[in-house]
């Protein structure tokens, strides 16, 4: 299985997942616009970014960690966390949670990290509404023991917001680009993943939440589908990642076993890829000048400080007698703050460390070069700081007969018509007549450097 490379010669191009296109029989592609419409009717939350919560509302174990905890710990001249605390929202529980905030609140101070692009963009925001990071976690922290409680940092909730996108047919996802063809739907997507690159987290966790929400309309019968669902999904299995393409030569080859992965008794998705994170090997690979082959020139070049990247492949379905969505998704990031190295303190390295002492060659690191003095991992002039994504929300596939609103567990298990002891409801209407792979969008959310953006982010 082989899966295509994304380089920057001078521009960014678009990245192909091979590997996706292997889990479904027949797809159809969608090529997402680059800036979501704002013209879609909003819902707001009159005290977002306003005021905190009434004293009285309950909060999450995620926006305690906010107010009280080292889930935001600011720097000097960054937004206190009295401002952070103003951006909540309700859970479909009542009880308050952290959201989407912009990278700088209107009085001017900056977060130092940034959640993607603004949910108000999308033209689902009226009907999902604010995404409550860390719901999912709480469900399942409300229904388990405590050695089966997952919880994720702040900074890693990103959000993807893509309206009436093209469905194409005649893609399988492996090509470059998305070929000319029919268009048979238009999509929305409105998804936020929990996707950190600079702890040692992800080496060892392999779920991680996302909220989905989507509605595609198909040309050919005029229906439409629509979904709503929030689940801890699995990246790979538990305990350890898989290799990327460096130093190759196929993605995910090689299974690093790093430790036990919080929760213990995580699922484990066996169908995608998972995780593909850079590790020390593909650092020798630069250093002993070790080439690949580049797909937009035809020839073979040197890895490079562009192939420090991290590839997070998922596939997962919810079904019972009357539904089955499938979802294949893949997340992938171009410039993380990490590297996995066992013989470093908690086996977490830094790629800016790598710019020198003899400095790997590649255009980040002569970005970091050209700095006077040593830029550090968290410093704002750092090139790797998590913020260059591409997003597929990849295969969408529903068929439902039953009820439009069943209830899940907190991995989008045990589908029930009625509620039970920590369920989330989930919502999925109609049925596809085709699947649709959606390749979502590729940007750059650390493009104005005023936002002063740093790792962790």
């Amino acid at each position: 299985m082989q899966l295509h490379r994304y380089r920057r010669p001078r521009m960014w191009l678009a990245a192909t997942a091979a590997a996706v296109a292997g889990l479904v029989a027949t797809t159809f592609t969608a090529q997402a616009d680059t800036s979501p419409s704002t013209t879609a009717s909003i819902t707001d939350n009159p005290a977002w970014g306003k005021e905190p919560p009434p004293a009285d509302a309950p909060i999450s174990h995620a926006y305690d960690l906010i107010v009280n905890g080292t889930g935001y710990t600011p720097r000097a001249g960054e937004c206190s966390k009295e401002i952070h605390a103003r951006y909540w929202t309700y859970g479909p529980d009542g009880k308050v949670y952290p959201t989407w905030h912009p990278a700088k609140d209107p009085s001017g101070c900056a977060f130092g990290h940034e959640h993607g692009d603004d949910p108000r963009t999308s033209e689902l925001f009226s009907t999902a509404g604010w995404p409550a990071f860390g719901y999912t976690s709480e469900r399942l922290m409300e229904s388990s023991p405590e050695s089966s409680h997952r919880h994720e940092d702040h900074v890693g909730h990103k959000v993807l917001a893509v309206n009436n996108v093209n469905v194409i047919q005649g893609d399988d996802g492996t090509s470059f680009y998305p070929p000319n063809g029919t268009t048979i739907a238009t999509c929305d997507v409105l998804l936020k993943i929990h996707q950190g690159t600079h702890s040692p987290d992800a080496f060892t966790n392999n779920v991680h939440e996302l909220i989905d929400n989507f509605r595609c309309t198909y040309n050919s019968t005029g229906q439409t589908v629509e979904a709503r669902f929030s689940a801890l999904i699995p990246f790979g299995t538990p305990g350890g990642f898989r290799s990327t393409d460096c130093p190759g030569p196929n993605f995910g080859e090689r299974f690093t076993n790093v430790g036990p992965a919080v929760p213990g008794d995580s699922p484990s998705d066996t169908r995608s890829l998972g995780r593909l994170i850079t590790s020390a090997d593909c650092i020798q690979a630069i250093r002993d000048g070790k080439t690949h082959y580049e797909p937009t020139t035809g020839t073979y070049v040197p890895f490079d400080s562009y192939d420090l990247h991290e590839f997070w492949f998922s596939d997962v379905t919810i079904s019972s007698s009357q539904l089955n969505l499938h979802i294949a998704p893949l997340f992938y990031v171009l410039n993380p703050s990490r590297y996995y190295d066992p013989n470093s303190a908690n086996k977490l390295a830094r790629q800016v460390d790598l710019c020198y002492n003899p400095g790997i060659p590649g255009y980040y690191c002569d970005q970091v070069r050209q700095q006077s003095g040593t830029v550090t991992w968290d410093d704002t002039r750092s090139p790797f700081k998590g913020t260059l994504r591409e997003f597929r929300p990849g295969t969408l596939t529903l068929k439902n007969s039953g009820p439009t609103t069943v209830y899940t567990d907190a991995y989008g298990r045990n589908v029930s018509a009625t509620p039970f002891d920590g369920s989330i409801a989930q919502y999925f209407s109609g049925n596809s007549p085709v699947d649709a792979y959606v390749r979502g969008a590729t940007r750059d959310y650390a493009a104005n450097p005023s936002d002063n953006i740093h790792a962790p982010n």
